[in-house]
């Protein structure tokens, strides 16, 4: 509470700014909540809002009827130990250009700035947490694709091809079994353990890596 209360009042004090001469603006925020590695939820001008991060794509672990992906609970437990609950600056492109302000779904679309001045939306292209989503153009792409070009070449994240092998196989991706739609887990023995969809399972190793994910055991 008196973290809250004290980046409160340091956005009180800080709550627009400019970077320099013919820099982007940038807007600062409190994050809230990070739903998965690519979309927060910000407080601004005393309301929350939802955010979309421009430029990079994160693997999917909450959208309705799509099975968690992988990398997917990675990069939202990066998203939660970096931003939720800390200060952060917003930076937006043109409203005007292709893609919009916000996206279908009424979501804002920004760079997200942490408090040590990194795009965080490229600190995830870089660390191999998410692909650079190019679908529209935006100032950083040159740059995104560098950070993408590096990640692969690195094998990191979503680019590791052995742990993704891993993650795909039965006998090694865990046997703690949870369903992406009622977000529970179930442990072996457990009723229910084999009555979840496949296209609705995720599998855990052990019950803190299904916790961290947002998952929360079934209580049969």
């Amino acid at each position: 509470m008196i973290a809250r209360t004290a980046a409160l009042l340091f956005l009180m004090f800080l709550s627009f700014w400019c970077l320099g001469a013919g820099a982007p603006a940038q807007e600062r925020v409190l994050v809230t909540k990070a739903f998965d590695g690519d979309t927060i939820v910000v407080e601004r001008n005393g309301r929350e809002e939802t955010v979309r991060l421009i430029g990079v794509d994160t693997p999917e672990i909450s959208r309705p009827e799509t099975p968690v992906q992988f990398y997917g609970p990675e990069a939202a437990e990066y998203a939660r130990r970096m931003l939720e609950g800390k200060p952060a600056a917003l930076e937006f492109e043109a409203s005007d250009r292709p893609g919009g302000s916000r996206d279908k779904y009424g979501r804002t679309l920004a760079y997200v700035i942490t408090e040590d001045g990194k795009n965080f939306n490229r600190e995830l292209v870089r660390l191999g947490y998410g692909r650079v989503y190019d679908k529209y153009p935006f100032r950083y792409l040159k740059e995104f694709r560098q950070a993408e070009r590096e990640a692969r070449t690195a094998g990191i994240g979503i680019w590791n091809e052995a742990k993704r092998t891993a993650w795909m196989s039965a006998s090694t991706r865990g046997r703690i079994i949870g369903n992406i739609n009622s977000h529970l887990y179930h442990l072996p023995g457990q009723y229910g353990y084999d009555k979840v969809k496949e296209k609705n399972r995720i599998y855990f190793t052990n019950e803190e890596e299904a916790r961290k994910a947002g998952f929360r055991k079934a209580r049969n």
